[in-house]
C-alpha cells in the first residue's frame, strides 16, 4: 500500500511540474476549413485546446538534415477536423474520396499536399493539428546548453505535424488555410468492362512522358498485403512483387515537392491519389508498388498493372488495371484577392472572405480595416492604404484647386503606383488580398485598382453591400413592383430617362452616394414622382450602435433630413425612392 501511495506522489509531483513548466502557447488567430466540404468552418486557436487532443513526438530533421528540434506535441487529428467540415463530391460518378486532396498552406505562403487517403486510411494520430508543444530536453546539462536555442525557439501554432515522415519538410507551423480539392483526371474516361489493359501512361507534369507496357527490366521489390476493403471486407493475405512507383515517377521525369500528387487512374474512372510527401518522405513509400499481371490471377479480367499500398489499413486504393498516372501539381500562381469585409460591422465578413484572406500572403487595405481586422490579417504585411495612395474620388477636398484634367493625371499615376506595389508582391509569388468595404462589385472604393488588373491575376470575393444592409434594415421587400434600379445621383443626373422609367412602372429606386446630393437630387426626383411618393433614408446600415431609418415623402424630404439626421452623415447612406416602401 506504502509503495502505491509512494507512487502517485510521484506522479502527482511529476504533473505539477509538468503544467508548472507549461505546453507551448497557441500562437496564431486559427484557420479555415474549405473547399469540397458540406460545412465550411473556421477554428480560432483557442478551439483546438477544446477537442480530445492526441500527443506525439516529434524529432525534427528535413531532408537537408537541419536539425530544429526534439518535442511532444499535443494536437487534433486532422481526420476529425475533416470530418467535422463533413467532405462532399458533386461528382457522383465517381463517388469515392481517393481522388480528393488536402491542400494546407501556413502564414507566409508555404503550401503542403496531402492525399485523402494517407490522412483516413492510417492511423489519426500520424497526421494532427497541434496546438501545444513540451521540448524533449537532453538530460545532460552539455546538451541542454548546446541545444539550448533550438529547444527554446518559439514555435507558431497551430502546426501540421506528419508523425509517420522520416524528414519533416511536411511538417509546417502557423497554418491558416485547410482546402479540400477533387482532382480531376485528364484523360478520358470510358466503360472498360472485361478489357484487358495492356499498357499504361505516365504523364502531365514530367520531362519525359512514358508509355510501360512491360515492367520486367525493372527493379522489383515485395509486400506482403493484409486485403481489407471498406465494402466487403478481409479478403485474405496477398504477396505480390512489383516495381516502386518512385522509380517510375522518377525515370520520367516527375514534378517533385510538396505541392504534387500522383492520379492512378483506371479506363472506367476508379481512380486514387498519392502525394508527393507519402511517396518520398515517408519511408513506407519506397514499398508503393506497381505489379504486373504475374502476380494477379485475374489480369485478363482486371487489367494488368495493379497499384498496391500495403501499409493502407484499407485497399481501396489498390487501383487495378491501371491506364494512366497522371503528376499534378497544384501550386497555384499569385493572384489579387478582391475581398468583400463587408460594408460595417466587423460581423458582416463572410466565412467565404476570410477563407481567401487566409490564402493571401500580403494585403491592401484602409488603416481602419487594417485595425478592426487585425485579427485576421495577422502577421501578414499591409502593402499600402488605397485611399492616401489613391483619392477616393477625383472630387477630393485636397484636390479642388486643381483643374478636372489634372485631378484625373494625378489619379492616373497614383493608381500606376498602387498596381506597380501589387505587380511587385506577385513577382515574388505571393497572393494579394484587397480588403474592400461593401461589396467590390458594386461601387467599389478601390475601382481604378481593379480594372488595372488583368481577369487572369484578379478573383472577386464579394460580401454584403450597403444595399444588403439598408434592405435589412427597411425590413420590406422592395421589389414587390418586380424590380429595383440601383444607381448614383451623377447616373440619374445625366440619364433622367431611368428615373422616368422607374416611376412609370413604379419600381423601386435605390441611390448610393446621395447624401451630400440630395438637394440637387430632389428636383430631378419630383419631376417624375408624385409629391406623395414614400422616401426612406438608410443611415449607417450595418453599423449596430450607430444604424437608423428616416422616413419621409418626396415632397417633405428635406426637411426631415434637416430634423432627424442630427449628425450630419454625409456619405454612409443609402437612399430609396418607391411606392414599395410605404
Amino acid at each position: 500500500m506504502r509503495k502505491k501511495v509512494v507512487l502517485l506522489s510521484c506522479c502527482f509531483m511529476l504533473l505539477l511540474i509538468f503544467q508548472a513548466k507549461g505546453w507551448g502557447a497557441v500562437s496564431s488567430s486559427g484557420f479555415s476549413i474549405s473547399g469540397a466540404v458540406q460545412q465550411p468552418i473556421r477554428l480560432a486557436a483557442e478551439d483546438l485546446a477544446k477537442f480530445q487532443s492526441s500527443t506525439v513526438r516529434l524529432n525534427e530533421v528535413d531532408r537537408d538534415e537541419f536539425y530544429s528540434g526534439a518535442f511532444y506535441y499535443r494536437g487534433i487529428p486532422l481526420r476529425t477536423i475533416l470530418e467535422m467540415a463533413h467532405i462532399q463530391k458533386e461528382d457522383a460518378s465517381f463517388s469515392k474520396f481517393l481522388d480528393v486532396c488536402i491542400v494546407i498552406r501556413n502564414a507566409v505562403g508555404k503550401q503542403v499536399v496531402l492525399s485523402w487517403g494517407e490522412v483516413f486510411y492510417r492511423n489519426p494520430a500520424e497526421f494532427i493539428i497541434a496546438f501545444a508543444a513540451e521540448p524533449v530536453l537532453p538530460e545532460l546539462p552539455q546538451g541542454r546548453e548546446k541545444w539550448q536555442n533550438t529547444l527554446n525557439r518559439p514555435i507558431g501554432f497551430p502546426k501540421l505535424i506528419i508523425a509517420s515522415d522520416l524528414y519533416t519538410d511536411r511538417c509546417m507551423e502557423s497554418i491558416v488555410s485547410i482546402d479540400v480539392m477533387v482532382l480531376n483526371p485528364s484523360m478520358k474516361i470510358r466503360n472498360a468492362d472485361d478489357q484487358y489493359v495492356p499498357s499504361f501512361a505516365v504523364d502531365g507534369a514530367v520531362k519525359t512522358p512514358l508509355i510501360i507496357s512491360d515492367l520486367s527490366g525493372w527493379p522489383r521489390e515485395s509486400a506482403t498485403i493484409k486485403v481489407t476493403g471498406s465494402l466487403k471486407g478481409y479478403h485474405g493475405v496477398q504477396h505480390v512483387s512489383g516495381v516502386p512507383l518512385v522509380k517510375l515517377l522518377e525515370k520520367a521525369g516527375a514534378t517533385m515537392d510538396i505541392s504534387t500528387v500522383y492520379l492512378v487512374t483506371h479506363s472506367d474512372g476508379y481512380r486514387a491519389a498519392v502525394s508527393f510527401g507519402e511517396l518520398f518522405l515517408d519511408p513506407a513509400g519506397e514499398r508503393i508498388l506497381v505489379a504486373d499481371g504475374n502476380d494477379n490471377p485475374n489480369a485478363a479480367k482486371e487489367g494488368r498493372f495493379t497499384l498496391h499500398i500495403p501499409h493502407d489499413l484499407s485497399s481501396d486504393r489498390n487501383v487495378k488495371g491501371i491506364e494512366n498516372i497522371e503528376v499534378i501539381n497544384l501550386k497555384k500562381s499569385p493572384q489579387v484577392y478582391i475581398i468583400s469585409v463587408g460594408c460595417a460591422d466587423s460581423s458582416l465578413i463572410t466565412l467565404e472572405a476570410l477563407n481567401y484572406l487566409n490564402k493571401a500572403d500580403a494585403v491592401v487595405c484602409s488603416e481602419d480595416i487594417a485595425k478592426r481586422y487585425a485579427f485576421y490579417i495577422g502577421h501578414r504585411p499591409v502593402l499600402f492604404d488605397p485611399f492616401t495612395l489613391v483619392p477616393k474620388s477625383a472630387e477630393d477636398n485636397e484636390h479642388k484647386k486643381l483643374s478636372h484634367p489634372e485631378r484625373e493625371k494625378l489619379k492616373t499615376q497614383r493608381v500606376d503606383k498602387a498596381i506597380a506595389l501589387i505587380r511587385e508582391a506577385l513577382n515574388q509569388g505571393k497572393s494579394v488580398a484587397l480588403l474592400e468595404y461593401g461589396d467590390p462589385t458594386i461601387y467599389g472604393s478601390f475601382r481604378g485598382i481593379n480594372a488595372a488588373l488583368a481577369d487572369d491575376e484578379k478573383q472577386y470575393l464579394p460580401g454584403v453591400s450597403a444595399f444588403n444592409a439598408a434592405n435589412a434594415l427597411i425590413g420590406k421587400e422592395m421589389a414587390c413592383k418586380g424590380s429595383i434600379v440601383l444607381s448614383s445621383p451623377w447616373a440619374l443626373k445625366e440619364n433622367p430617362s431611368l428615373v422616368k422609367s422607374a416611376a412609370d412602372q413604379g419600381d423601386t429606386l435605390a441611390v448610393f452616394m446621395g447624401l451630400n446630393e440630395i438637394e440637387s437630387l430632389i428636383p430631378l426626383l419630383k419631376k417624375y414622382y408624385p409629391g406623395t411618393t414614400p422616401v426612406t433614408f438608410a443611415i449607417r446600415a450595418g453599423y449596430s450602435n450607430s444604424k437608423r431609418l428616416i422616413k419621409t415623402t418626396l415632397s417633405e424630404v428635406l426637411e426631415a433630413v434637416r430634423d432627424e439626421n442630427e449628425e450630419k452623415e454625409s456619405w454612409l447612406g443609402m437612399i430609396y425612392v418607391g411606392f414599395c416602401l410605404k
